[in-house]
């Protein structure tokens, strides 16, 4: 499966360490649920309890997301292909914000996920940057639910910027008015 360039830099340099690494369930399988992990793969470093468990499921999410939009963007080319980019640079700047709400360090993600389906051109691209989108926005509203100050106004953004980008992708790449990455 390819991957784009601005993700190469996260994947191991050997095939045996990609099998070898914990797979986790991409969140956007087919249901608002958490994450599933499976192997190896911890989150935190402490137990989640009250409004750290939305946070935690939050950047799961968003790692889970990055990894698609690398699989994505390598099925995309041009515009399209800068915005894929632009979904991971702002994806990760939110889970920077997250994890210094939580007050301790996440682990990394994992090194590869299960997406819902194939992405072999630039039409599935789209259409599963669209699905990553729209299931990462409860785990945004769910953070915003259960939090307060900056962090509810930053998962309260981060869930606009996620619908905006799913609005972005359903029309076939073309910009909405307004819409922001």
């Amino acid at each position: 499966m390819p991957v784009s360039p601005r993700l190469a830099h996260r994947l191991p340099l050997t095939g045996l360490s990609l099998l070898a690494a914990a797979a986790l369930t991409l969140a956007a399988c087919g249901s608002t649920d958490t994450p599933a992990a499976t192997g190896n793969a911890t989150r935190s470093t402490s137990s989640s309890t009250g409004s750290q468990e939305p946070l935690e499921q939050a950047i799961a999410g968003m790692d889970a997301a990055v990894y698609a939009y690398g699989i994505i963007g390598a099925n995309l080319s041009g515009a399209q292909q800068r915005r894929a980019e632009t979904a991971i640079a702002t994806l990760d700047r939110q889970r920077a914000v997250f994890e210094a709400a939580l007050g301790h360090t996440v682990n990394e993600a994992a090194v590869a996920y299960a997406l819902p389906g194939p992405v072999t051109d630039g039409a599935s691209a789209r259409s599963m940057a669209e699905l990553i989108e729209m299931k990462l926005i409860p785990y945004f509203d769910a953070v915003a639910r259960t939090s307060t100050g900056a962090t509810q106004r930053a998962a309260s953004t981060a869930a606009s910027k996620a619908a905006n980008r799913a609005q972005f992708w359903s029309a076939d790449g073309t910009a909405s008015p307004g819409a922001t990455a």
